[in-house]
């Protein structure tokens, strides 16, 4: 009687160990959404994501769904809903995620070998735009209001200088701010800014317009860049099942090391690898967000 009593119990936990974290009979997977911030057309990023998305399936075994929110605040938004969900999301986004809604920063990206990038504010070659004084009474566009590089970072350089635009236009994506300004529809705009590499290539927004607009880094030129602001960070919702967390960080570091999915990130955020991070990276970020209004 107590040995059959022994094999069971010995079954009963190789049985838990083996199926630890799979779902019970009956239950199907929970999905898990994936968003991205929106910076180029939502048909790139849809493209892109979903060679990301894929990826992760296969590596992880989970279920997840792709979305691209048309707007920062929504974004943010999506930490909030129960379903679970990660992104990789603007500086600034995920500061008010993380105050709003107990988001969880767990990654942040890597840019040519740095942990860091910078904002710009860029006008036309040969506007007579010369310094930020000259920017009073002109017209500039932003991305969005959330966007660390695209708004918040440049806009504190307008007020530190006393500079009040006399048009302010939201253009959304990064791409699309220097298309403005290199159309003419605007005098400034403001958008990332990473150094060029060893070779001389261009490396901030300008350079995704380039095979449109051949010319773009000679027409379109950098007045001035912002502070160092910490990369854009890979963000869980608060009650992400930690061990899954741990699973799709991992693959995100493992998809970093393909050359398709360094192209993708690449093409995406400007992305080539990810590093370990903390919420407290983020804290000179919040003390600019403290004084930008």
């Amino acid at each position: 009687m107590r040995k059959s009593k022994l094999v069971v119990l010995v079954v009963s936990i190789v049985a838990s160990v083996l199926f630890y974290g799979l779902p019970a009979k009956g239950q199907t997977q929970p999905v898990i959404y994936f968003y991205l911030t929106p910076s180029v057309s939502v048909e790139s990023m849809e493209k892109s994501g979903n060679f990301i998305k894929d990826f992760l399936e296969k590596e992880t075994g989970m279920t997840i769904k792709l979305g691209v929110p048309p707007s920062y605040d929504e974004l943010v938004d999506k930490f909030g809903q129960k379903e679970p969900c990660f992104s990789i999301m603007s500086s600034q986004s995920y500061v008010l995620a993380h105050e709003k809604f107990g988001a969880q920063v767990k990654l942040r990206s890597l840019r040519y070998g740095q942990s860091v990038y910078y904002g710009q504010i860029i006008c036309r070659a040969g506007s007579g735009i010369k310094t930020i004084k000259d920017l009073q009474g002109k017209s500039i566009a932003y991305t969005d209001e959330l966007s660390t590089s695209g708004y918040l970072y440049p806009k504190q350089i307008l007020d530190k200088n006393n500079i009040k635009p006399a048009k302010v236009v939201f253009a959304k994506k990064h791409d699309e701010v220097v298309r403005m300004v290199y159309e003419g529809k605007v005098d400034a705009g403001a958008a990332f800014y990473s150094p060029p590499g060893p070779d001389g290539e261009m490396h901030d927004a300008r350079a995704r317009i380039k095979d449109k607009y051949p010319d773009v880094e000679k027409k379109v030129i950098t007045l001035v860049k912002t502070e160092a602001i910490p990369n854009d960070p890979i963000v869980f919702s608060k009650a992400f099942d930690p061990e899954a967390a741990r699973k799709l960080y991992v693959a995100l570091v493992k998809l970093t090391t393909e050359q398709k999915g360094k192209e993708i990130l690449r093409e995406l955020y400007g992305s080539e690898g990810f590093v370990k991070a903390s919420d407290a990276d983020y804290n000179s970020l919040r003390q600019v967000m403290g004084v930008v209004k």
